[in-house]
């Protein structure tokens, strides 16, 4: 029981190199969306929607007191248990899908910004091209 207890807490928890990044303009939609970092940590640890190739994945985002059916979508470029880098986010009642030349872009620049090194993205956020969200401590909630 407490082994179950414990298991069940360490797999909600991220793992300690994790770091998760954002372009400028998913930062926009998440104010306007609303979406708070704890519910970005949240999407991040769970399961993609649907794997898109190059590390290209996206996922579900619910409106909060809604669910995530006719909520929101993002593209994060994943390299598990490493970085995490929010791309894009769209409201589903404002558009469906992203057109294919759209995903063949969010592939390529995938593919750039997760060949980057540690220092590389730590330079990107002090240039403010990045902005890293960092995992909220339980009952932090910042949006």
């Amino acid at each position: 029981m407490v082994l179950s207890a414990i298991l069940n807490i360490m797999s909600k928890m991220p793992p300690p190199e994790l770091r998760v990044f954002a372009f400028k303009d998913f930062i926009r939609f998440a104010r306007k969306f609303p979406i708070s970092d704890e519910s970005i940590w949240d999407v991040v640890r769970s399961q993609p929607d649907s794997n898109l190739g190059g590390g290209l994945y996206k996922y579900r985002i619910a409106r909060s007191g809604e669910g995530s059916r006719g909520g929101g979508r993002v593209l994060i470029a994943l390299k598990m248990e490493d970085r995490a880098i929010l791309m894009f986010a769209w409201e589903k009642k404002e558009m469906e899908n992203i057109k294919p030349n759209e995903l063949k872009a969010y592939r390529d620049l995938a593919k750039i910004y997760l060949g980057f090194t540690d220092s590389k993205m730590t330079q990107l956020v002090k240039e403010r091209v990045l902005v890293e969200i960092v995992c909220p401590q339980k009952g932090e909630g910042n949006g």
